[in-house]
C-alpha cells in the first residue's frame, strides 16, 4: 500500500516493426508507419512504491478509436485498439507490443488513445470500452487484502504538451502522461511528551480503523476521458473499516511487544520521542477512491479514524500494569480528493502523574514518656 507526486521519467516505447504484408493496406510511407509510445511517470503498481521495475512486471493497456474527423464522446467512433497490452522487453531494452498498428491514411482519419497501469488482472481492474455514447472506462476495485492494493494510473488525454487526442500519423509517437486517479494515505502517531528515555512507560498503537457513513466507496467506474469517477451509492467500505495486520496482508505495522511482560501485537510509538512514527511498512501507503472526485470530504468528521492504544507501566522486570484508551478523532474537510497524497499524524496526548505537597504536619512537641528499664 505505497511522494508524492508524479514525478517525470521518460522511457522510449518502441513498436514492434515486423508484420505481414496483408497486415499493410497502403503502400504510402505514411500508411507503413507504425504507432509508437512514450510514456513519463514511474507508474505503481501495487500498494508498494515499486515505480517503474513494475510496470516493467506488469505492463500497460492502451483503449484507441479511430473516428472519422475529431472525437467526440457522443459520436461515432471505431475500435482501434482493445486493451492493447504493451510490455518490456528487458534484452532489447525497449517497449512492445503485438501485432503492429499502422496509422490510417484516410484524409480525415484521427486516432485517439487512452492508457492506464498497471495491466488488468487480479487486480480489481476492468477495461469497458467506448461506444456511440460513452468514453471507455475503467471499472476499478479496491483489493480486500491492504497489502495488495494498486497504485491506479491513467494518462492525461487532454494534457497541452502531449494530448493524446486525434492524432495522425503526422502527430509522430503517441506521448502518454500519466496521473494518479485515486487518494493516497500514510498514517503516523506520536506522544505529545517525549518519553523515549523513561524506561517504565510506553506507548503502543493496538489498532487503527476508518470510520464513515456512505463515504468511502470500495468500487468505482473512471472515465478515461473526463478523469472523473461516476457517482456510486452502493458499494460502500464497511465502518469501521480496520487496518489489519501487515504480517497478514494488511498495513498496519503491528509486531509482538516485548515489554515487561506486556505481548500485544502493536507499534511502539515511544521511541521516537516527539518524532512521529509510521503505522505503516517503510515506503507502503493505503490507496482509496477519492471522495467527490477532487472536492474531497464536504465536512470534518465525514470520515473518521479510531485509534487504540495501551499505556504500559512497568512494575517489575515481568510485570506491567496497561490502561487501554481508544479515541476517535475527525479528519478535517477536503481530505481524501483525488490524485492527492496526505499524510495524517496523530498525537497521543499523556497526562503524567505528578506529586504536589501543599501541606506539611508537624510533629509538634516532643512528648517525654519515661522507660524504667529493670
Amino acid at each position: 500500500m505505497k511522494t508524492k507526486s508524479l514525478f517525470s521519467l521518460t522511457i522510449a516505447l518502441l513498436a514492434l516493426a515486423g508484420c505481414s504484408e496483408n497486415e499493410i493496406t497502403e503502400q504510402n510511407p505514411d500508411a507503413n508507419k507504425a504507432i509508437g509510445f512514450n510514456t513519463y511517470t514511474a507508474a505503481q503498481a501495487r500498494g508498494a512504491k515499486n515505480g517503474l521495475p513494475d510496470v516493467k512486471t506488469s505492463g500497460f493497456g492502451v483503449m484507441a478509436y479511430q473516428t472519422n474527423g475529431a472525437y467526440n464522446p457522443a459520436g461515432a467512433k471505431s475500435e482501434f485498439m482493445n486493451n492493447q497490452k504493451v510490455t518490456w522487453n528487458g534484452s532489447g531494452n525497449a517497449w512492445e507490443y503485438t501485432p503492429s498498428k499502422f496509422w490510417p491514411s484516410g484524409t480525415n482519419d484521427k486516432v485517439s488513445f487512452f492508457a492506464y497501469a498497471p495491466y488488468a488482472g487480479s487486480n480489481g481492474i476492468t477495461l469497458v470500452s467506448a461506444d456511440a455514447s460513452n468514453n471507455p472506462q475503467v471499472n476499478f476495485s479496491l483489493q480486500s487484502n491492504q497489502k495488495d492494493m494498486i497504485d491506479l494510473v491513467v494518462s492525461d488525454p487532454m494534457d497541452g504538451s502531449n494530448g493524446t487526442m486525434d492524432m495522425t500519423s503526422a502527430s509522430g509517437t503517441v506521448d502518454f502522461k500519466f496521473l494518479h486517479p485515486l487518494t493516497r494515505v500514510a498514517m503516523e502517531a506520536k506522544t505529545g511528551t517525549d518519553i523515549s528515555a523513561n524506561t517504565d512507560t510506553k506507548v503502543f498503537i493496538t489498532a487503527v480503523s476508518l470510520v464513515h457513513t456512505s463515504k468511502l466507496n470500495s468500487k468505482g467506474t473512471l472515465d478515461m476521458k473526463a478523469l472523473t469517477w461516476a457517482s456510486n451509492t452502493s458499494d460502500y467500505l464497511a465502518s469501521p473499516y480496520a487496518l489489519t495486520a501487515a504480517s497478514s496482508n494488511g498495513i498496519l505495522n503491528l509486531t509482538a511487544a516485548s515489554f515487561a511482560g506486556y505481548t500485544t501485537s502493536s507499534i511502539d510509538i515511544s521511541s521516537g520521542g516527539t518524532t512521529a512514527i509510521s503505522l505503516f511498512p517503510a515506503n507502503e501507503y493505503l490507496f482509496l477512491l477519492p471522495v467527490d472526485n477532487a472536492t474531497g470530504t464536504a465536512a470534518a468528521g465525514d470520515v473518521q479514524v479510531k485509534i487504540e492504544y495501551d499505556i504500559v507501566n512497568k512494575t517489575s522486570a515481568a510485570t506491567h500494569t496497561a490502561s487501554n484508551v481508544e479515541k476517535t478523532v475527525n479528519l478535517p474537510a477536503g481530505v481524501l480528493k483525488k490524485g492527492t497524497a496526505y499524510k495524517f499524524t496523530f498525537t497521543v496526548s499523556l497526562n503524567a502523574i505528578s506529586f504536589d505537597v501543599t501541606t506539611v504536619e508537624g510533629w509538634g512537641t516532643e512528648s517525654n514518656q519515661p522507660v524504667t528499664v529493670p
